[in-house]
């Protein structure tokens, strides 16, 4: 999201590429580790998560290439994002399902009058 940020602004720095392949890696790493440890339905959410950031990451190269394709604006690519962001809720539950804790809903502290 940072970088899509970057490329919309028209402000991508060599630094800026470099933390969002840093970021990537990361999450190369981490999903390859999962591979060996993660069930099969932790497995299944994640290869869905991995497809969709590779493909809106595919999207933001171009766009930032200049070179958008269908559904590659920045607004679209940064909607996708949002609604994957919350879709990590949806898999946090399936991992934490698996691991025998309580799947209920996250439960956030409420503001006091």
């Amino acid at each position: 999201m940072n970088f899509l940020w970057l490329v919309q602004k028209g402000e991508v720095t060599p630094e800026g590429r470099q933390a969002m392949e840093a970021a990537r890696h990361a999450h190369h790493a981490a999903f390859a580790e999962a591979q060996m440890i993660a069930s099969t339905a932790v497995m299944d959410e994640l290869d869905v998560m991995t497809t969709a950031l590779s493909e809106l990451y595919g999207r933001t190269m171009r766009l930032e290439e200049g070179h958008p394709v269908p559904g590659g604006s920045f607004q679209e690519i940064h909607d996708e994002l949002q609604e994957l962001w919350s879709r990590g809720q949806d898999l946090r539950a399936v991992m934490r399902a698996d691991l025998g804790v309580d799947g209920g809903p996250v439960t956030r502290p409420t503001a006091r009058p």
